[in-house]
């Protein structure tokens, strides 16, 4: 397992209602970052 120091941890809290959007956005600020190299769809069911 890869080991970590503080000054590389970002925490973040999305809040919203229900059906919001939350999960797709998280996955879309994910993409962007370059972690992942797709994006989940909702018609696909991979969000």
């Amino acid at each position: 397992m890869k080991i970590y120091d503080n000054k590389h941890i970002k925490n973040i809290a999305l809040l919203g209602a229900p059906k919001s959007g939350k999960t797709l956005l998280a996955e879309d600020m994910i993409f962007e970052a370059g972690i992942t190299h797709r994006r989940g769809t909702i018609e696909g069911k991979t969000q």
